[in-house]
């Protein structure tokens, strides 16, 4: 008898405390989640709770938030993902939290080679067939002012700084006007007042010195669009995190806008190697 006093107390144990929650299920909750790739972009991705058909998209983050209850399936779709669904588990459900990673969608395509209008396939020779016509551009229409350089914000800015001369001797007509008020000639100048107060006060060296960095800055990009980073830092035994200090160095020495006008790339890299060397000594 005591023995199955026992067993009855054990079975109404489990059943009070192993019943599943009926209200858990029940229940709606706001589950915050974030979509994670190792594309990065996570941004714009559709989150569509299957049972409630509710649905919402994730931020630029890949973060998101959608009504769910317990059992609940989650699908997840974008373009450049493959499609993906999760079931909101107990564990999820009383988290209030889930990290969703998606596999990026590659579509591989089958090779395909076309060759219409008789083209071999290989460039240069196919090039030489083509009858192609003069390129047309502004210069080559005569249009006016077509070969003049594009000026820069700096440049413009020192040109209305610095314009004309500091004075000049008036003009006929300008004689003839103080003629008009004063009522005899006079022979004078005039003071060009912007001109100087620029220079004066600083203004114009400003400019310059504007128009000098955008120059070197604009050689230091070209240099780069022939030599990476990498290159540099292999070759002139430079550490890759030092490269933007010695660029920087190389834009401070006197003679770094000369390589503006040098078309050799040997002469550009020499000069790089020999900087480099002196860069090291004073690391």
């Amino acid at each position: 008898m005591t023995r199955l006093k026992v067993y009855l107390s054990i079975c109404c144990f489990l059943f009070i405390f192993l019943k599943p929650d009926e209200n858990l299920a029940q229940e709606d909750i706001n589950l915050i989640g974030k979509v994670q790739s190792l594309a990065e972009d996570v941004s714009n991705v559709l989150v569509v709770n299957l049972n409630s058909q509710k649905s919402t998209i994730t931020d630029s983050l890949g973060f998101f938030k959608i009504v769910v209850k317990l059992n609940d399936l989650i699908q997840f779709s974008s373009v450049q993902y493959l499609k993906k669904e999760i079931k909101i588990t107990e564990t999820v459900f009383l988290k209030k939290i889930v990290t969703v990673d998606l596999i990026e969608n590659v579509i591989s395509l089958n090779e395909v080679t076309v060759t219409p209008y008789n083209l071999s396939g290989k460039v240069e020779n196919d090039l030489k067939r083509l009858d192609v016509g003069p390129i047309v551009t502004s210069s080559t229409l005569g249009l006016p002012n077509a070969d003049l350089k594009i000026m820069s914000q700096s440049e413009r800015l020192l040109l209305e700084a610095d314009r004309d001369k500091y004075f000049r001797f008036m003009t006929v007509e300008e004689k003839i006007k103080e003629k008009n008020i004063l009522g005899y000639l006079t022979v004078g100048f005039t003071i060009n007042m912007g001109k100087t107060i620029n220079r004066l006060s600083g203004r114009t060296e400003t400019f310059e010195a504007m128009v000098s960095r955008d120059k070197k800055m604009e050689l230091q990009n070209v240099i780069l669009s022939k030599f990476s980073k990498i290159t540099i830092a292999e070759n002139l035994n430079i550490p890759e995190i030092n490269i933007d200090g010695f660029l920087t160095y190389c834009l401070a020495q006197s003679d770094f806008l000369k390589l503006s006008n040098e078309e050799d790339i040997e002469a550009i890299w020499a000069y790089l190697k020999t900087k480099s060397i002196e860069f090291n000594k004073t690391d």
